[in-house]
């Protein structure tokens, strides 16, 4: 079954107390909960370390670089604290119930290697940072590379979680494609089936609606923070490098060119993880209307008898719609790119008028 990825994905995310050990650690271990505490501890000490080494360039920045560059630093903090603290500690039973809600609905068959995908990211994203550490060794030195060890720790867990997003994503629409693809052959071969047949497919489409619907609501649960989160992020550090650039400032004309590329790809790759995240949520919403649609042409083929039961599916379908949203603030479609682009190009033309303190 397809949700043999999830497991694949929480053997890695456990390593780092990103995610629960396996799907059926419903009840942690006390080691496992100290485990996940050492590692939050470790973390905001690092934190706190990288701040201090970082100081001397926080110095060299302007003022509206340095406000966005503290509130990128309080961003990631606060994304870190949700995953660690909020999601792994408070909700994470929302886990499980998202994995139920994604095995009781069949999937359309995929030709695309979800965990193979999932594993070739890792190891790319592993050689991304062991360059970055090789450039921070051969720019600042061993022991100053050894600060920014919770830097590099909170830029893979949002790694990490961009790709569990996504992957997430993928499963929800293979089973919104299952549900298009099963009216489909109904209204293809209606003609072979009696009543009694319609009627209990119709009732198993509904139930999966139901419990899809349930799913995008857990799914929100956990992973709407850490949307919006990413969203900020990936904005102000965009932001932050444009301005450096433009003004050819001496930030950038100190920056070592290997840690430069390197945060670049970074930044690069948050904003394929928030495009892929936009582009499969709004295909999950098309698909949904595309089901509303063919339910809306099954119901002229329907004798009186199953014309009871498709009115009740269509009531469903409208009421029971998809809506992904980040941590309820926003929506999340094709128009949030636009959104987000609009901030910033507002954002980037208020910076450029300052001029360097």
């Amino acid at each position: 079954m397809d949700l043999e990825i999830i497991d694949t994905i929480f053997t890695f995310g456990k390593f780092v107390a990103l995610t629960p050990s396996s799907t059926n650690n419903h009840n942690p271990r006390c080691l496992q909960k100290l485990y996940e505490i050492c590692v939050y501890l470790l973390y905001v000490v690092g934190f706190i370390v990288s701040a201090y080494a970082k100081s001397p360039v926080y110095q060299a920045l302007t003022f509206v670089q340095f406000v966005l560059a503290t509130l990128c630093e309080l961003n990631q903090f606060c994304y870190i604290f949700y995953i660690l603290v909020v999601v792994m500690r408070l909700r994470r039973t929302s886990w499980f119930r998202l994995v139920k809600s994604l095995a009781a609905v069949h999937s359309a068959p995929k030709t695309l290697p979800l965990k193979l995908v999932f594993v070739a990211s890792q190891l790319v994203y592993c050689c991304l940072t062991f360059f970055g550490v090789y450039a921070y060794i051969a720019h600042a030195g061993l022991t100053v590379a050894a600060f920014y060890i919770g830097e590099f720790y909170q830029h893979y867990a949002q790694f990490f979680y961009l790709m569990f997003t996504t992957i997430l994503l993928i499963l929800l629409l293979s089973r919104y494609e299952h549900l298009s693809e099963t009216l489909s052959q109904l209204i293809r071969a209606r003609s072979q089936l009696n009543s009694k047949q319609v009627v209990d497919i119709l009732q198993k489409i509904k139930n999966s609606v139901f419990t899809l619907k349930e799913g995008v609501e857990v799914f929100n649960d956990i992973f709407g923070w850490s949307i919006l989160f990413t969203i900020f992020s990936c904005v102000s550090r965009t932001l932050i490098y444009l301005d450096i650039i433009i003004k050819h400032s001496e930030v950038w004309e100190g920056q070592d060119t290997l840690l430069f590329y390197c945060d670049f790809c970074r930044v690069v790759i948050s904003w394929v993880g928030i495009l892929s995240t936009i582009f499969l949520c709004d295909s999950i919403l098309k698909k949904c209307d595309e089901i509303l649609a063919k339910t809306y042409r099954l119901e002229v083929k329907l004798t009186s008898y199953e014309i009871e039961e498709i009115q009740v599916l269509i009531d469903v379908v409208l009421h029971n719609r998809p809506e992904f949203k980040a941590a309820r603030f926003f929506s999340i479609d094709r128009s949030t790119l636009f959104s987000v682009l609009n901030s910033l190009t507002t954002f980037l033309l208020v910076l450029i008028q300052f001029k360097e303190m």
